[in-house]
């Protein structure tokens, strides 16, 4: 039975990891779309999180604005139902999800030391090992083939020896995990692997997130002049973690577009067969953000949905891209895949999103040539929550609720930073999507309010 949330029904859709639909749960919603005829339809996907309850809260959050803008500044006659999909995306646990502010989340837009510039730098702690249960989860997002390297490199990420013997073994153990879990471009790379699988002299990738956890004003334990043998490894540890925790990026990616392509897709072409009028409009949060992308390449092209946002997307900001500015002979995955939707595809982004602006461009890198400038390398393999989609599109300015978008079809980019800032390292601000703004965008892209 469907959610009442402000007198608008939601319902819920579920898709397992190879994109097969929940059969009741499709005539379920044919049942409700029956029953409640709606003009429109607004599809919104999680990215990662650990239980459906996670997602039904940020489904009911989110949509929990929408009530209250529909009936100030809603076009009359339009009937909306709200849908949320649920698919499989455990990943490293110890993060933020977008319904609430744990401790330590602070406001990233004051920059360093507030927002005049005086003061101290904020410091913020590292992630904690994996306990128990967050263990549990982490191996339950990798196939059963990888269990036992997975045990083994969660063990030593655990008791951190002071041993540049275990750094080694777990350097093989996250190249191994990597190596066989292979990558999954969105156009971007060709068909190398990634820069986890590659080899590396000693911790050097160890080193490099450490450096970069460093650079959002995570402790490490490593600096100062005074450190010591066990300070360094203690350092490393922690840049282990963290390329540890962008092993599951490659799962969930993969996940997202195959749930996308081969679920969401031909769910929404069903719909649409069914009823041709019903305006569609797409929502995705990180990686929920490429699952609706994605979705569009599994929609015949006699289909098209109204409008897709993507809330701080956690894949490459080249992915609708016509030709990639590093190699004028490629183009983006989804190259093509916006003329399945009549109006446009708007990415949200904020430079406070330190998880696809920072970390996942190391994740992602193709090759050892690509550390070589780290500037360069965002740039290459950035996420599109961190500067949106990339080559000549619109820019547009984030608009205050009740001021009016001039949307047109086709790419379009909306700085988000504004609101979208509250967070602490490694993931910054890439879960602070609750704001009335973006439901304002996603309401507006779609032609739901005047």
């Amino acid at each position: 039975m469907a959610k009442d949330i402000g007198g608008l029904p939601l319902c819920e859709i579920r898709f397992d990891d190879d994109g097969d639909v929940d059969q009741d749960g499709e005539r379920a919603l044919n049942a409700e779309l029956d029953a409640f005829e709606p003009t429109d339809l607004l599809v919104f996907s999680h990215g990662w999180n650990n239980t459906p309850s996670v997602a039904s809260r940020l489904y009911e959050a989110f949509y929990g604005q929408v009530p209250s803008l529909l009936a100030a500044h809603g076009v009359p006659g339009r009937k909306v139902l709200l849908l949320g999909v649920f698919w499989p995306s455990s990943r490293w646990s110890d993060e933020p999800i977008p319904d609430f502010a744990p401790a330590g989340v602070v406001d990233l837009g004051e920059g360093a030391g507030g927002a005049a510039g005086f003061g101290p730098r904020p410091e913020f702690e590292p992630p904690a090992p994996p306990d128990a249960g967050m263990r549990t989860l982490i191996r339950a997002a990798f196939p059963t083939d990888q269990h036992a390297a997975v045990d083994e490199l969660l063990d030593l990420l655990v008791k951190r020896p002071d041993d540049l013997d275990a750094l080694r073994r777990a350097r093989e153990l996250v190249r191994a995990i990597a190596a066989a879990t292979g990558s999954d471009s969105d156009g971007e790379q060709a068909d190398a692997g990634p820069f986890m699988a590659q080899p590396d002299p000693e911790a050097e990738l160890f080193a490099s997130f450490a450096t970069q956890l460093e650079e959002l004003d995570v402790i490490t334990g490593g600096a100062g002049g005074a450190a010591g043998f066990g300070d360094a490894i203690k350092r490393l540890w922690h840049g282990a973690q963290e390329a540890a925790r962008q092993l599951t990026y490659w799962q969930m990616k993969h996940r997202a577009g195959t749930v996308g392509e081969r679920g969401l897709g031909p769910l929404l072409d069903r719909l649409l067969a069914r009823r041709p009028a019903l305006g569609i409009d797409l929502i995705g949060h990180s990686f929920g953000a490429r699952v609706v992308s994605y979705a569009l390449a599994g929609l015949p092209g006699n289909h098209q949905v109204r409008s897709v946002t993507l809330l701080q997307g956690a894949f490459s900001h080249f992915a609708f891209a016509s030709s990639l500015p590093f190699d004028a002979g490629r183009h983006g995955a989804l190259d093509g895949q916006a003329a399945k939707v009549s109006g446009p595809v708007t990415a949200c982004y904020s430079s406070h999103d330190s998880a696809v602006g920072t970390m996942y461009p190391l994740a992602s890198m193709a090759s050892r040539e690509d550390a070589a400038g780290f500037d360069e390398a965002t740039y290459r393999w950035g996420g599109i929550g961190h500067d949106g989609h990339q080559a000549g599109v619109t820019e547009l300015a984030l608009r205050d609720v009740g001021t009016r978008y001039e949307f047109g079809s086709g790419l379009v980019n909306i700085d988000a930073a504004r609101v979208v800032k509250n967070g602490s390292p490694p993931s910054g601000a890439h879960s602070d999507i609750i704001h009335p703004e973006l439901a304002w965008v996603v309401l507006s892209a779609g032609g739901l309010v005047g």
